[in-house]
C-alpha cells in the first residue's frame, strides 16, 4: 500500500481526482475547508474556498473544471 501511495497519478487517476473535487465542492463545501496531510518528508496542506484569498488574482490558480483540452479524455 504504501509504494501505490508514492507513484506519481495516471491520467486517469487526475481526471477522477478532479471529479471527486468538483463533486465535493459541489455538494459538502460551505465556505471552506483546510486539511493537513501528513507524509514522509513532512506536511502538506490543502485549501479549498469559495472565494478567493485577498489580493490573490484569479489568474493565479489554474482552471481544472470543465477538463482542459490537456486533461480530457480521449474517449469523450
Amino acid at each position: 500500500m504504501a509504494e501505490e501511495l508514492t507513484e506519481r497519478l495516471s491520467d486517469d487517476e487526475m481526471r477522477q481526482l478532479i471529479k471527486l473535487l468538483v463533486r465535493y465542492c459541489n455538494s459538502d463545501l460551505d465556505q471552506f475547508d483546510d486539511w493537513r496531510v501528513t507524509l514522509p518528508w513532512g506536511e502538506a496542506y490543502i485549501s479549498i474556498s469559495n472565494a478567493l484569498p485577498p489580493g490573490v488574482p484569479r489568474d493565479a490558480f489554474t482552471e481544472v473544471w470543465p477538463f482542459s483540452p490537456k486533461l480530457r479524455e480521449s474517449n469523450g
